[in-house]
């Protein structure tokens, strides 16, 4: 396919965005680096572009997004939407070539993170087997389930995932979309945030409350979590095959912070951003603690105090994206994306340097 680059800028005139709802809306369709504050500017630098490495017609790049040093590939996930079971993909990082993917103990996969030099997928599960954490070696393509149940409950369709460095904790949520879309039973538990400690095989309960929790990510002194609800998207089982999407402007689309207590629990839940166009899905920290989620027209852009400072506009839904040497993946559901920046992720030199 012929790549396409995108290199364009805009700037937002906020005085006039907050009073005019037509410009206001504009700029959320046509790819480019959308400017709300001069600090986004120094975050993408000066030879920022967008580059649209492959397009399919169906939702092939939707979530996870893990780089693995050992293959110089990033791993992703496939929609279940247009595409059931969902795939597993992989990019190659020098070539940009798209591998499909066979781990037979991954189940409609969702969310990912580096673990351990491999690949820890949420396996969502399905009728017969259940949710868990699925940790593959994408080298030698052994697989290994590190848990699957709370207490005899099963997990609803473990969505996301992300490690605590420090303590070697993971940490992942819990919605019910795999209920919503008919691939999984009746949830057994509520949508939450558990924090499970590997090593003596312990499992909390840390977070609930939520429509849907959803992306979750600590801040870079892992002082902060950020946790997104993604209320307003919801699935639906019937009559049909829960493929039927509907929004609800009035349900959460909202991204919160907790302060992390001992680096072991959550507490003082406050609103941190709402996103305005869809969703926030994945969301990641950069290495200066602004806040990037993968929204319904881009990855949007925080500064730490919440302020929405840029986007990165795809003119379509990013579910989700990763950092990477020298700038970003965005997953687009049917497009994958590469973006150079300037800015480095809060994990970049921890697991991909």
């Amino acid at each position: 396919m012929n790549r396409r680059t995108v290199t364009n800028v805009v700037r937002v005139d906020r005085r006039r965005e907050v009073k005019d709802m037509v410009y206001a809306n504009l700029f959320k369709k046509s790819a480019s680096f959308c400017a709300y504050n001069d600090k986004f500017l120094d975050l993408i630098g000066p030879d920022a572009k967008l580059t649209l490495i492959e397009e399919r017609d169906y939702q092939f790049a939707h979530e996870a997004g893990v780089y693995v040093r050992a293959t110089n590939s990033i791993y992703f996930t496939a929609n279940f939407q247009t595409c059931d079971p969902i795939e597993l993909n992989a990019v190659n990082c020098h070539t940009y070539e798209v591998e499909n993917l066979d781990y037979p103990e991954v189940v409609q996969a969702n969310g990912a993170c580096q673990y351990r030099g491999g690949v820890l997928y949420c396996s969502q599960g399905d009728r017969s087997t259940p949710s868990a954490l699925v940790l593959v070696d994408p080298v030698t393509k052994k697989s290994e389930t590190l848990i699957n149940n709370f207490h005899g409950r099963e997990f609803s369709s473990v969505n996301d995932v992300v490690i605590h460095h420090e303590t070697g904790d993971i940490w992942f949520t819990d919605p019910t979309y795999g209920y919503q879309q008919a691939f999984r039973p009746y949830p057994l538990l509520p949508p939450q945030v558990y924090r499970f400690n590997p090593e003596t095989s312990e499992c909390w309960t840390v977070a609930d409350g939520f429509v849907m929790c959803n992306g979750l990510c600590f801040s870079p002194d892992y002082k902060l979590m950020y946790i997104t609800d993604t209320g307003a998207m919801m699935a639906h089982a019937g009559p049909g095959d829960g493929r039927q999407l509907s929004f609800n402007p009035r349900n959460p689309s909202t991204i919160y912070v907790y302060d992390v207590v001992e680096k072991r629990a959550l507490a003082n839940r406050r609103v941190f951003a709402f996103c305005d166009t869809g969703v926030p899905d994945g969301i990641k920290c950069d290495a200066e603690g602004n806040v990037y989620s993968g929204c319904g027209d881009g990855v949007h852009v925080w500064d730490p105090n919440g302020v929405l400072i840029g986007k990165i506009i795809i003119g379509g839904v990013a579910a989700n994206f990763c950092f990477a040497k020298g700038g970003m993946w965005i997953f687009a559901e049917k497009q994958l994306y590469f973006a150079q920046l300037k800015t480095k992720g809060a994990l970049v030199e921890v697991e991909c340097e």
